[in-house]
């Protein structure tokens, strides 16, 4: 039965690039609570949009695929090119006009790194342009849509910097790889909706010596429902237990931890 709804569930365009460890994860979550195949495959097909349809889709990727075609034809320049891929979504279009203070406000706490983990990474490392550090640095991004992916190594390629992206699942899926700065960038809330507790299992398991998490201040409907409160009183005590508050930043709609591991 597994089986079956997984192959249905691939056979949509929209998800036949996902991992398939994250939709199996998600059916055994989902397949206690339905009897009914029909409505176990919409259950499924809907926690996923929640935790990734809702955030980015096939339009945005292949757009950004494109513009990266066209610069290597010599159209455009490298930040010019990033600028316009980061206005592809809703999540890193609204971080264009603080993008650089945001590199700027972190790297004055952590310094500039040699080694970057971006986490649930979504478009992100387009924005590498804007961290104006100089030379390649080791940049591992993880996401599960495999397409995604291709086209942020074809970026990191174009940048000079090693072929580091992967497609990985970091709440199922072991995080192999460490760095100076690990980024997870509005996806604790992400991780709770999927099920309680496993953005605890998350951050319990990384082994970065700066964790720089962000949490948004509206929903995707530029409403505002008290999340800053929300969030502050939900995970401040969890990263208390493990890490030391560096830092709280408040930067466009979206607020900015930067934690220290406790050693």
């Amino acid at each position: 039965m597994i089986e079956e709804i997984l192959e249905k569930i691939r056979s949509s365009s929209k998800y036949k690039d996902i991992n398939e460890k994250t939709i199996l994860e998600i059916i055994n979550i989902e397949l206690p609570k339905y009897k009914n195949e029909k409505i176990l495959v919409k259950a499924v097909k809907n926690k996923l949009h929640q935790i990734y349809g809702a955030f980015l889709n096939r339009r945005d990727i292949e757009g950004a695929q494109k513009l990266l075609l066209m610069l290597k034809s010599g159209e455009g320049n490298i930040k010019e090119t990033a600028n316009k891929i980061l206005q592809l979504h809703h999540s890193t279009r609204e971080r264009l006009d603080v993008y650089e203070d945001i590199y700027r406000e972190i790297f004055k706490v952590t310094e500039k790194p040699n080694s970057i983990l971006d986490l649930a990474c979504g478009l992100n490392p387009f924005s590498i342009p804007f961290m104006n550090i100089q030379g390649a640095i080791l940049y591992y991004a993880y996401d599960i849509d495999s397409k995604l992916i291709e086209v942020i190594n074809e970026f990191l390629d174009i940048l000079g910097y090693p072929r580091l992206a992967k497609r990985k699942d970091i709440l199922f899926e072991d995080i192999e790889d460490q760095a100076d700065i690990c980024f997870i960038l509005k996806f604790l809330p992400i991780a709770e909706r999927i099920r309680r507790g496993l953005s605890l299992k998350l951050i319990s398991r990384l082994n970065s010596k700066f964790i720089i998490v962000s949490f948004p201040l509206k929903s995707i409907s530029g409403k505002e429902k008290g999340m800053l409160k929300n969030y502050s009183r939900i995970f401040e005590p969890v990263f208390k237990e493990r890490y030391k508050i560096l830092e709280k930043l408040i930067l466009g709609n979206e607020m900015f931890y930067i934690l220290l591991k406790r050693r």
